[in-house]
This record gives structure tokens, C-alpha cells and sequence, in this order.
């Protein structure tokens, strides 16, 4: 069994403890989707295996598991985190371990006297990198080539009379103020005086992100506790887009008497974030020689007189989106210590979260445009109950043989009650989303419940023969109530074998080779998050108009299936542990494959049945792949100068093997065999049609089957060369799936300094990028190289102010390789004989940036998985401390 562990490094400045992961665990992709204050990451161990059920990592928070993330957990009250990945070590959480499973341990007390400890820091985050808009100049002329290319504007240069004749501008007298400032009394074009307005820069300020910690923690022989309490606030890059959050937690083991133990780990998190109001996306629409104020100050609901586009600025007043979590954690155990090596555990562990999602839009807002104000008031109370009874044996047979026995019986059960209430028309805006009640309509109503439970029997052995030959073997047997009758129980075995082959008196003992381990494990998990009332079918809500008056009716929606069952996914893992020169380098290699069989995935049916599609058990996947860790020591002082590094790689192919019409592609849903579940699907890009005799009399054979190609717009790989563009020429472009992910840790100290640059990185992916290339006229647009009769470009097409260029969407496909300098920390640690006099155990002091730099070709602000065009990614300059008393 094989167990990858992270310590959190101090100072990290994340709401979210599982960012500590990125690029730190070996078949771990932790992606930020999401720069903005209080995003949860993206986690895939080991790649996707379900197309409907969840591809989700189980999370367990001191022997608790959870339905959502870390986003609750104070990172200064982890001790360690554990992934748990090859097949083994994940089969003994069966059903919820299919997808690798993230085990948090907080920290506890310890016996003597009492600690404090304080760590916090205070930093500036600011926007690493912003859209690349056009400003207006740029958009002017991009402007012109559009009404260019319809015989709208028939001079090749800037002309005053024909710009004051451009719809776009003519609608708006500022906006085409804006441009003709840019002439002199002689007609002469200057397009450094064009007028702009920047209005990311409108939305977008440099914020306050701070966070304070303190734990307090000691106890007896008897008695162990840790209390801590955290806060943590981060002001946003995006105005009005803040993030609040308060912890308490408090651990707690006493032993009474000699054979009975109790303890428990609770904890209580509020976060308050104020999210997205479209303001940043928003604002990337609007013209660059609009501006949002008039002559009297006011908000102009139209700014470039443009009926479509609206200014971004209005939500920042009177937009309110509010997200409110309370969520309380316990796990409470009694231990008794029956017999020599024989011990009862029994755990109860609650999670109880509730959020209330709160929004309101004024009259002027981008939402209502200046028609009735809205409001709504929604949320979800959940709570999850898990018992585990747990009975292990010990023994050690002559010195020589080990043997420890698992026996597990748990139930987990799950309840979610959702409401919300949505209005208009209310009569005082300031009231926002207090007082719903008072408002001129009802525009809806709506809740929900569900529940399911899970029952598990496990048990599990391992056996040590002279701490050189181990073996473990279990087997969980697994019943939800999601799945239908007859269906509803499966078994999960599983084994694992490791070889400590330097212990073995073959072995030389030359002092080069310093530890060989070989693992091979084996293990089946399953998978059964799907709608807990999927197997019973559903009736779908229908109003309509009957003899006059309003009638509710109800239609089957969903086709029940009777026999939906457990998705199976079984794991081999091959690994080899090793170290050199008495461990001055050390690593591990993985190989595994996992294959996933009885898929949870929608079938389609004929139209005739009266239903588009049925959830079913049908089609294969496979993941494999390879992971490698090394570490190494290369300068070693104990007063002197240290130097560490440590380098992950992995790389992982996903593929489809099967569907539920065997080994055949669904194009429709974009699957084929041999392929990864999510891919890009598409023509493939060629150039850009010139205005050369060749490319005319090319055009010619594409136009005369029915195409309408000309100079300036995208020309297409012909894949079958028919001069045709049908469905056929349709090709795979890639996925958003790295082929290689890798990451580098330098570490270096000396005497009390120490100092940490982290990299990482991804290496062949596809991603897309669909920012603002419509060059339709409208809104405004990054800055392309697009065509124009001057400017043969064969990357972007010429501007169309009726239409975007056909076929846009085959240029906004790029190559999504980065390296990025992820942390870089200095830190100082004072000598004791000085923090003593003043009766301070530890002070460190220490100053970091994060995300300082990026390397890649992506045009955009971040393939990373965050494209920018609701958060730009930032970057955080920060000084902290952490002292122990």
C-alpha cells in the first residue's frame, strides 16, 4: 500500500488547503479553475474514469468523510495530508475510494507543557496579467475594417465623414467624440489622440489579503487538546468580489482509566463571499471610446448608444450576489483496549453545512436594464451521519512475524433539503434581499430533498514476516441506496505485496545503494454518485392553459431503470521505492492501470419511447500511466549550508475502450474510442484565404458546391479533399488533458535563513480560449492580427460588421503548455539565545510572492484551466511570521 504525504508549507496565502497540493503529489492534478477569493481547485487523481457519476477525490478529515471539499479547514490546523491512490489503499474505503481518497489529520495535543502559537501574514494581491483588449484607437479600426469589409466605409484610411457615419459610433455622441478628437482642422488622422477608456481597469484595484492563526495546545498523560481559532479576509482584485472566513476548531483525547479512551475533533467554519456579478466579463464587452458617466455624473445605461451592451459599471452599485456557509464538523470516538493487542473503536462523525445564496439587482444593472429591480433568497441545509465500529488485533509471533486484523462495520447517511424564493418589482432598492415579501411579484418558488445511505462491512489483514515480506488483504462489501433492488450490494476485494529487498542478506552493503522496496498491489472500487432517485424514474412539472384558466400537469421526464448498479473500476499498481548514498537520493516509480467497467452513463433511446435518454450501466474506460518522485540532498550542514530539491513527474492517458454501442464512436456526444472523455472536436484550422490567383481558383471549387468563401476569411483542412466542408472533416484536435505534469522544489538554508522556489508545470494540452473573437463590430476584442487587404495575416479573419467570421471558433484552440514559478519564499528564523529573553520559543519571519512568473505561448491570461474571463489570475506579495510561545 503506498501513501503519498504533504506537509502545508507555512505562509501559504489559500482559503483552500488542497491548493497545498498542487504539483506536490505524483498522479495529482490540482487545477485552479478559479483565481477568485474562496474557489475550491480541481482534483483529479489519476485522470477521469465516468462520464455521468463523479470523478471527485474522497475527502477525510480525521477519520470523517465528506460530500465536498477542504474549503472548510483552516490550513494551520493540518498536521499532514495523505493521498491515497494505487489500489490497495483505496479499496478499504470501497465505493468512495474509486477516485483516490485525500485523508486531512488535524493537529492534536500533546503531553507537557502548554504551546501557543501564532502564524499569520498580510499581503497585496494584484493582477498578474490582463486581458490584451484593444484600446480605441485599435477597436476604431478594427471598426472600419469591419463596415470595410460590407461596402459600409469605402475609404482604405481614416476618413472623419465616413467615421461619423458608422452606426457604431453615430448611436453615441461621446464615443464618436472620442475618435474625431484624433483629427486637426486639416483632416489629418493621429490615432494617439483617440480617446479611451480602460474599463477593466475601472473594475480591477490592487487588494488586502490577510490571515491570522492561533493555536493553543498541551495536556497530560491523560489529558491531550488543541484550540484554535483562524481568520481569514481577502479583499479581491475584482471590486466588490470579497472573501471572509472564520474557523474555530478544538481536539480533545483523554484516557480514563488503563483500558478506555474518548476523544473528539470539532469544528465550526462561517465564510461570507460577495461572488460574481458579471461586472469583470462585463466589462470587456463595452467600446474603449465609450465612457460610463454623462455630463452630470450619472450612469449611462447604454454606454456607445449600442442597445445590446450595457455598462458594467452600473453592478458595482447596485448588484449584490452573496454566498453565506455555516459548517460544523465533529468526529467523536471512544476507544477500549479489550485485551493484549486487541482493541474496539467506535466513531461518530457529523457534518452539517448550511448555505444561503443571496442576490439582488437594481433597476440599473446589466441584468434588468433599467426595468423592474430583482431579488432572490435561496439555500441548502445538508447533513451527513457516519458510524464506524472498528475491532483490530495486533501480535507480534516470536519477533519475526506481525499480524494485524480490520474489522469495519460503518453506515453513512445523507440528507439535503434546498429552498429558494425569487422576486420583482420591489419597492425600495435598498431593502435589497431582506424583505421579499414586499415585493410587486412572486416570480418563483422552488425546493427539493434527498437522501441516500451507504452500509459497509470491511476487514482487512496484514502480515509482516521479518519487516521484509508484507502483505495486506481486504475486502469491503458495499450497499447504497441509489441503486436499484437486486443491485444494491457489491464486493470490493483487494491485495498488495512489498518487498524490502535491501534487507535481504543477498544484498551488498557497499554504501551506494541505501533502500529498495518493491510494491505491487491490486484492488476493485466502485462508484455510485448518481441522483439518489434515479433507478424510480421522475415526472416532470407542466403548466399550461386549459378552457381559460391555469393548469398543472405532470409528464414522465426521466425512464426509470431497475437494474442501474455499481460502476467498477479495477486498479494494478507496480512501484518501486529507492535511495542512494545513504538516502542523498531517493524516489519512488509507479506504474498502474485502472479499468473501468459498467459505466454510469446516459443512453440514448429512440423518440418513440417518449424519452431522449436512460441512465444505464454500459461502456468501458482505462487509465494508465506512470509517476515518478525524487528527492535529494545536495549540500548537508548542520550550521552550514543545506540544499534540497525535489522533482515529480507523471503523466497519465485516459481513453474510452468501450460505449454502449460497443466499440463505436458516439459523435454526437463527442466520444470515441481511444480517447479521453472530454475532447476538442472540430475543423481544423488552415489559414486564412488570400487574394492571390491560387487561392481564387481554389475558392472557386469550395463555392461551386455551395461555400461562400472569400479573401479574409478562415480557410479549413479539406480532410477528404472533396472541396466540400461537411460534418466529415470534423477531426480531434486534443484535450485539455496534460501529457506530462511536472514540478521542481529547491530548498536552501543557512545559519537562520531558508529559502524555497517551487516550480511547476503542464506539457501538452489543448485548451480553449473564446474571448472576444467575434470581430463582428460590437463589443470590444482582444488584440488579434486579423486580416485586411494591407495586411495579408494568416491568423485571425478580417472584421464583418453583419456577421462573425464563420468557422471562428477553429482559431480560438491553442496550446495550453505552461511552467509556472508557483512560490517563492525568504524567511529568517531568530536565534534562540535572543527570542528566550523574551520568552519566545520560535520567530520566524518571512516574506513570499506567489505566482510571480509565467511562462508560456497561451495568448490569454491563464491556461492553467482559468481562462481570465471571469477572474484574472493574480499574484500575492505577502510578509508573515510564526511564533511559538
Amino acid at each position: 500500500m503506498f501513501v503519498a504525504m504533504v506537509a502545508l508549507l507555512p505562509g501559504v496565502a489559500v482559503a483552500n488547503p488542497a491548493l497545498a497540493l498542487q504539483g506536490r503529489v505524483p498522479g495529482v492534478l490540482v487545477e485552479q479553475t478559479d483565481f477568485s477569493p474562496g474557489s475550491s481547485p480541481k482534483i483529479r487523481v489519476r485522470g477521469n474514469r465516468s462520464f455521468n457519476a463523479s470523478n471527485d477525490p474522497l475527502y477525510v478529515v480525521d477519520g470523517m468523510p465528506l460530500t465536498t471539499g477542504l474549503e472548510a479547514i483552516n490550513p494551520s490546523d493540518i498536521e499532514s495530508i495523505d493521498v491515497l491512490k494505487d489500489a490497495s489503499a483505496t479499496a478499504i474505503y470501497g465505493s468512495r475510494g474509486a477516485n483516490g481518497v485525500i485523508i486531512v489529520t488535524t493537529k492534536k495535543g500533546k503531553e507537557g507543557r502548554v504551546q501557543v502559537n501564532y502564524d499569520g501574514y498580510v499581503g497585496v494581491q494584484t493582477v498578474a496579467k490582463k486581458m490584451d483588449l484593444m484600446n480605441g484607437a485599435e477597436w476604431t479600426e478594427a471598426l472600419r475594417e469591419a463596415y470595410r469589409a460590407t461596402g459600409m466605409y469605402h475609404s482604405d484610411v481614416p476618413s472623419a465623414e465616413e467615421d461619423a457615419q458608422m452606426p457604431r459610433l453615430a448611436a453615441d455622441p461621446y464615443a464618436l467624440q472620442s475618435v474625431l478628437m484624433a483629427y486637426d482642422e486639416n483632416g489629418n488622422y493621429d490615432p494617439s489622440k483617440v480617446r479611451s477608456f480602460d474599463w477593466l481597469d475601472a473594475t480591477l484595484h490592487s487588494s488586502l489579503i490577510h490571515n491570522h492563526n492561533l493555536n493553543i495546545r498541551g495536556g497530560s498523560d491523560k489529558t491531550q487538546y488543541s484550540i484554535s481559532a483562524s481568520y481569514l479576509y481577502n479583499d479581491g482584485v475584482i471590486r466588490n468580489r470579497d472573501y471572509e472566513k472564520y474557523t474555530v476548531r478544538m481536539n480533545l483525547d483523554q484516557k480514563i482509566g488503563k483500558v478506555l479512551k474518548v476523544g473528539m475533533q470539532t469544528q465550526y467554519m462561517h465564510s461570507l463571499e460577495n461572488e460574481d456579478i458579471g461586472v469583470y466579463s462585463n466589462a470587456t464587452n463595452n467600446y474603449p471610446v465609450s465612457f460610463p458617466y454623462d455630463e452630470n455624473g450619472e450612469l449611462i445605461l447604454n454606454p456607445g448608444g449600442d442597445a445590446m451592451l450595457y455598462n458594467s459599471l452600473m453592478d458595482l452599485d447596485n448588484a449584490i450576489s452573496q454566498e453565506k456557509i455555516d459548517r460544523y464538523m465533529g468526529s467523536y470516538y471512544l476507544e477500549l483496549d479489550i485485551w493484549d493487542g486487541l482493541k474496539f473503536r467506535t466513531n461518530l462523525g457529523t457534518d452539517f453545512r448550511q448555505r444561503q445564496d443571496l442576490d439582488f439587482r437594481g433597476s440599473m444593472t446589466t441584468a434588468n436594464k433599467g426595468g423592474l429591480s430583482t431579488a432572490s433568497n435561496g439555500g441548502q441545509k445538508s447533513y451527513l451521519f457516519t458510524l464506524d465500529n472498528i475491532l483490530t488485533y495486533s501480535k507480534n509471533f516470536n519477533k519475526k512475524h506481525d499480524l494485524s486484523v480490520t474489522l469495519l462495520q460503518s453506515v453513512q447517511r445523507y440528507t439535503q433539503d434546498t429552498y429558494s424564493i425569487s422576486v420583482k418589482d420591489l419597492p425600495y432598492e435598498y431593502q435589497h434581499f431582506w424583505n421579499l415579501g414586499s415585493a410587486g411579484s412572486v416570480t418563483g418558488v422552488s425546493s427539493d430533498y434527498q437522501k441516500w445511505t451507504l452500509a459497509s462491512f470491511m476487514g482487512r489483514i496484514n502480515y509482516n514476516i521479518l519487516d521484509r515480506y508484507l502483505f495486506t488483504v481486504s475486502a469491503r462489501y458495499d450497499g447504497s441506496s441509489r441503486l436499484a433492488e437486486g443491485n444494491k450490494w457489491v464486493l470490493f476485494p483487494s491485495a498488495a505485496f512489498a518487498w524490502r529487498i535491501f534487507d535481504e542478506p543477498f544484498m551488498p552493503q557497499n554504501g551506494i545503494l541505501s533502500n529498495l522496496k518493491l510494491r505491487l498491489g491490486w484492488g476493485m472500487t466502485g462508484n455510485s454518485s448518481v441522483n439518489p432517485y434515479q433507478t424510480l424514474g421522475g415526472l416532470g412539472l407542466k403548466k399550461y392553459n386549459y378552457g381559460g384558466s391555469g393548469v398543472i400537469g405532470y409528464y414522465p421526464s426521466t425512464m426509470p431503470n431497475p437494474d442501474l448498479t455499481w460502476e467498477k473500476t479495477a486498479q494494478t499498481n507496480l512501484g518501486i521505492d529507492f535511495g542512494f548514498f545513504n538516502n542523498r537520493l531517493s524516489g519512488s516509480v509507479d506504474l498502474y492501470l485502472q479499468q473501468t467497467s459498467d459505466l454510469l452513463m446516459s443512453r440514448q433511446l429512440p423518440v418513440v419511447s417518449g424519452y431522449e435518454s436512460v441512465m444505464a450501466n454500459i461502456g468501458k474506460t482505462r487509465n494508465k500511466g506512470i509517476e515518478i518522485a525524487l528527492s535529494s540532498v545536495n549540500f548537508a550542514s548542520e550550521k552550514g549550508f543545506n540544499w534540497t530539491t525535489d522533482l515529480m513527474l507523471y503523466a497519465n492517458k485516459e481513453e474510452i475502450v468501450e460505449l454502449y454501442n460497443g466499440k463505436k464512436d458516439d459523435v454526437g456526444n463527442q466520444w470515441f474510442i481511444g480517447q479521453p472523455i472530454s475532447v476538442i472536436y472540430d475543423y481544423e484550422f488552415d489559414r486564412i484565404w488570400q487574394d492571390t490567383p491560387e487561392d481564387h481558383a481554389e475558392m472557386d471549387k469550395f463555392n461551386a458546391n455551395g461555400a461562400n468563401f472569400e479573401p479574409g476569411t478562415i480557410k479549413l483542412v479539406d480532410q477528404n479533399g472533396d472541396y466540400k466542408i461537411t460534418a466529415d472533416d470534423r477531426v480531434i484536435l486534443g484535450n485539455d488533458r496534460p501529457k506530462l505534469v511536472a514540478s521542481l522544489n529547491n530548498t536552501f538554508s543557512y545559519k537562520g535563513f531558508d529559502l524555497s522556489i517551487f516550480l511547476n508545470g503542464e506539457f501538452g494540452k489543448t485548451i480553449t480560449y473564446s474571448a472576444r473573437h467575434n470581430l463582428n463590430g460590437r463589443e470590444n476584442y482582444v488584440r488579434l492580427n486579423y486580416w485586411t487587404p494591407s495586411n495579408p495575416s494568416n491568423d485571425c479573419p478580417r472584421p464583418n460588421a453583419n456577421q462573425q467570421p464563420l468557422y471562428v471558433s477553429t482559431i480560438q484552440y491553442y496550446n495550453g503548455t505552461y511552467v509556472r514559478v508557483r512560490d517563492i519564499t525568504l524567511g529568517y528564523t531568530l536565534p534562540s539565545v535572543l527570542t528566550k529573553k523574551a520568552f519566545i520559543e520560535r520567530l520566524r519571519f518571512y516574506a513570499s510572492v506567489q505566482n510571480p512568473f509565467l511562462f508560456t505561448s497561451f495568448p490569454g491570461t491563464d491556461p492553467e484551466g482559468a481562462r481570465g474571463l471571469d477572474y484574472p489570475n493574480v499574484r500575492t506579495f505577502m510578509f508573515g511570521a510564526n511564533i511559538s510561545f
